[in-house]
């Protein structure tokens, strides 16, 4: 039996663990509308507009790394902890801190990642 992957990758990043993948899908409602004599149409679900987030635990020099990533507005691929890969996707990192006994050595984040 093998392991379960509990990481996932962030552009050259390797997280030490992952919590909460979860995916906010960009859903719109299938919508009709007459503007200036065009007929608009817009039916539903645009998975380009879909959102990314989890929390990661990654060393501090990883932790750089993503920080430079949100500053610079990077675009990496993220491997998600099922293997797939999203490619062209922006990291926002929402909230991080210390990770308790090992504040020099360990970051703790909540990211989110959305495309271009």
């Amino acid at each position: 039996m093998g392991a379960i992957p509990i990481h996932i990758k962030i552009g050259e990043v390797e997280t030490l663990r992952t919590e909460r993948w979860e995916v906010v899908p960009d859903d719109r409602q299938t919508r009709y509308e007459v503007i200036g004599g065009v007929v608009v149409q817009d039916f539903g679900h645009n998975s380009e507009g879909d959102t990314f987030t989890c929390a990661v635990t990654v060393p501090a020099a990883s932790a750089a790394t993503l920080e430079n990533y949100w500053h610079n507005r990077t675009l990496v691929t993220v491997r998600d902890t099922s293997g797939r890969e999203l490619e062209n996707m922006r990291v926002v990192i929402k909230k991080y801190g210390y990770v308790d006994w090992f504040e020099d050595e360990y970051y703790c984040a909540e990211l989110e990642f959305w495309r271009k």
